[in-house]
């Protein structure tokens, strides 16, 4: 999984949303403000929650798509297998 900085670029993307490292929820970006800083998340359940990044929440993607910038930082379970 990568962290995707652009949160404009997910909307129907399959992803999980972490804060702090923290796994939070996981599902599909339903929708995504113009300006990138809030997204809604709908999961299999149907339930719809909406994430702020002032909250310090990050997007990790769970498919690869075109388009997609990543940005490079190691996932925790990566870190763990290194040491």
């Amino acid at each position: 999984m990568r962290r995707i900085k652009d949160w404009t670029l997910l909307p129907g993307a399959s992803i999980e949303i972490r804060q702090q490292g923290n796994y939070v929820c996981s599902g599909y970006v339903d929708a995504v403000t113009d300006d990138g800083e809030i997204l809604w998340v709908k999961s299999p359940s149907n339930n719809r929650k909406l994430f702020e990044k002032a909250e310090f929440y990050e997007a990790w993607a769970i498919e690869d798509r075109d388009g997609f910038h990543y940005e490079v930082t190691k996932s925790l379970d990566n870190l763990e297998k290194a040491s």
